[in-house]
């Protein structure tokens, strides 16, 4: 068997264990049983993936880096640092949970979810807005903690969030802008608070703009009829 077949094969297998885990929960997953799944034998599927921690923490990454792919465009509509890292957490927090294979991932603290490799998608999605941040000085430096620190409080603080059921998007908003953004706000800029009041103040015009256009569809709608 070639490397590329491995490749090939271990990704069935990554994919195999997501479907089983999804289907039957965190708890019920084999590794004889991913590996009917993929069409290997059972010595195939222990000598591609090692184990079956090994294996979570490979379906760990794959839904990391779906979920990564997707925070990332919803960044891409946002101006600001602070308004792209706000998505990013109010959208993970609200999507969490409902994957239940995550959410038994977080539920059970798995080792999967704080892997260095599983650290490293995050890192790679939410690294380059904070360095933007920095570099613009809307981001603080005067703390001595890198890039890959400040992933991790915001991966925690996610968690957190996520851990909490029922938790409605305006209270992880609220979380955000009253906890987080003072934390991570440079001491030299605008200040945690201003920057919290004025991401308020731009949520309620663009729910006031967003408000005002309905009525004006409503309106022509109903000269038209």
């Amino acid at each position: 068997m070639t490397a590329a077949d491995d490749g090939t094969v271990k990704d069935r297998l990554i994919r195999a264990a997501d479907t089983e885990i999804a289907s039957r929960g965190i708890n019920a997953v084999q590794m004889e049983v991913v590996a009917k799944i993929a069409g290997v034998s059972r010595a195939t599927a222990f000598r591609q993936l090692g184990s079956v921690s090994e294996m979570l923490v490979q379906v760990a990454r794959l839904r990391a880096r779906r979920h990564t792919a997707a925070v990332a465009t919803l960044m891409t509509t946002k101006t600001g640092v602070f308004a792209k890292l706000e998505t990013a957490l109010v959208y993970t927090a609200r999507e969490l949970p409902s994957d239940p294979s995550i959410a038994a991932l977080i539920a059970q603290h798995s080792e999967s979810v704080h892997d260095p490799r599983v650290h490293q998608v995050a890192v790679e999605a939410i690294g380059p807005v904070l360095d933007e941040g920095q570099r613009s000085g809307q981001v603080r430096t005067d703390i001595g903690i890198g890039i890959g620190e400040m992933v991790d409080f915001l991966v925690e603080q996610t968690y957190r969030a996520a851990e909490e059921i029922g938790r409605s998007d305006d209270e992880t908003r609220r979380r955000f802008r009253h906890f987080i953004i003072p934390a991570l706000a440079a001491t030299n800029g605008s200040g945690g608070e201003h920057l919290s009041r004025t991401m308020e103040v731009e949520q309620a015009v663009d729910e006031a703009l967003e408000a005002l256009s309905n009525l004006a569809d409503q309106l022509r709608r109903d000269r038209s009829e």
